[in-house]
């Protein structure tokens, strides 16, 4: 009777370890198991050959289930330093934007905090701006302008796709292009409540850029270097560019659409010229308005014939030399 048994458990023990159960049914077929050793101690005294094979069986079905994988993470998270066009750092807020989902993401920061990490962000791409608390009123981004190095010749303004892989930190995503036009950007979203839930909205629109065109000029025989700059009317934001000895015109290209004044500095600084009202007026002794005209700029456009020649407004007319 006691080999019989053996052999009847034997069979049953292969078939199990065959079927590879779960771990529900492992605690179920022992017990089964259990209670039929149990059954035969009316006919034969339980041995240590039953006990020795249950505990094997038992070791082999837990050792089998521990070897099964378990699923990985599918967050990770973007980190990177701070800044701002002045002295100190002025609270932020940095926000993620799901380029494919429209869900964002945040994170407020505090005086004179250089860094920030966002954390559980969900894998994929991402776009990221910090905006000037409170309210909004600037915006710095994380974009191509800025992986340029933020001089003159850079002029792709393209946000920049972060990638976010599961269990990973992406570092380095420093958004400190603060240059650019915050209407060009989704208004600072809201975060009433204090919680930082996901919330959806319209992903970035990408803007068309556009241009500023003209002659320049000079008091004198010669036209020197100068720097002509269109400042922002809606932020406060510039654009430049250089021009050579002997240069009569000019070109900025790249701008983001929207209003600008446009003023030309000599080299150094030391005389400006506008495109002023006396301008078109015809620069005559009868054109005494020197108040700057406002340029508008349209996405794939170039606003031509602006020309920067009113050298003779009284001194403070036209916003100082941006430039260090």
């Amino acid at each position: 009777m006691k080999k019989k048994f053996t052999f009847v458990l034997l069979i049953l023990l292969f078939a199990l370890a065959a079927c590879v159960p779960s771990q529900q049914q492992v605690v179920e077929i022992l017990s089964a198991v259990e209670q039929t050793a149990a059954a035969q101690v009316t006919l034969v005294a339980p041995t240590a050959d039953v006990d020795t094979i249950v505990q094997a069986t038992f070791q082999a079905l837990t050792a089998q289930a521990a070897l099964t994988p378990q699923p990985a993470g599918n967050t990770g998270g973007i980190s990177g330093n701070l800044s701002y066009p002045s002295e100190g750092i002025p609270p932020q807020l940095v926000v993620a934007f799901n380029v494919d989902t429209g869900f964002y993401y945040w994170v407020l920061t505090e005086q004179n905090q250089t860094t920030y990490q966002i954390d559980n962000l969900p894998v994929g791409a991402y776009n990221v701006i910090s905006y000037l608390l409170p309210g909004g009123s600037l915006v710095g981004t994380y974009d191509q302008f800025y992986l340029c190095g933020l001089q003159q010749g850079c002029n792709d303004y393209t946000m920049v796709d972060v990638v976010v892989q599961a269990g990973q930190v992406t570092p380095n995503i420093n958004p400190g292009n603060w240059y650019g036009d915050a209407k060009n950007y989704p208004e600072i979203p809201s975060i009433a409540g204090g919680q930082q839930t996901p919330v959806f909205i319209t992903p970035i629109p990408q803007v068309s850029s556009g241009s500023i065109a003209g002659q320049l000029s000079y008091p004198s025989s010669f036209i020197p270097a100068q720097t002509v700059v269109a400042f922002s009317t809606d932020s406060q934001a510039y654009y430049y560019i250089m021009t050579a000895d002997g240069q009569g015109s000019y070109q900025i290209d790249n701008l983001p659409p929207g209003n600008y004044n446009v003023v030309s500095y000599l080299g150094d600084g030391s005389m400006s010229a506008g495109y002023s009202q006396a301008v078109p007026c015809g620069l005559s002794v009868e054109c005494t308005d020197h108040s700057l005209v406002s340029v508008s700029v349209t996405g794939g456009q170039i606003a031509s014939g602006i020309n920067p020649q009113d050298w003779y407004a009284p001194q403070g007319s036209f916003p100082a030399y941006p430039l260090p």
